[in-house]
């Protein structure tokens, strides 16, 4: 892998790729995995951030699709922790899901984190996110 980025030394394709795992943090609590319509939520919330492969696969198995489970805690945004440049089309993003409650939203804070890796490659001038894997934390 290429060097990790800090936010001193971001490109324009690291500050564009950044942007689109953000955004896309932001539309997670929009999509109810539970919904009777979650299909037509992860077309509308999720394509303009994801490759139309990854969006087929959510959209045919939303069980694999990131987005809001139950009603609390719910998620809020991504944070990166971390930006590698793979290569000149590929990038890799380390972060966490934040997840928060009412009592969050109103104090602050933290209800849960969830540990992502977010794979992006560049289609036609836009980057897309083409694998997103929640990891799972032992307790």
């Amino acid at each position: 892998m290429a060097g990790c980025a800090t936010r001193s030394t971001l490109s324009s394709s690291d500050i564009e790729v950044t942007q689109v795992v953000e955004e896309f943090g932001k539309k997670l609590q929009i999509v109810s995995l539970l919904s009777p319509k979650v299909a037509e939520e992860i077309s509308r919330e999720y394509s303009e951030f994801v490759s139309s492969e990854l969006l087929d696969s959510w959209i045919s198995d939303p069980t694999h699709a990131p987005g809001r489970i139950v009603s609390s805690p719910w998620p809020d945004r991504i944070e990166i922790s971390s930006l590698y440049q793979v290569s000149d089309g590929e990038y890799l993003v380390i972060g966490e899901i934040i997840e928060i409650t009412s009592s969050e939203l109103v104090s602050g804070g933290v209800a849960n984190t969830i540990p992502v890796r977010v794979t992006l490659h560049r289609f036609e001038g836009q980057w897309r996110i083409t694998e997103f894997v929640e990891e799972k934390v032992k307790h």
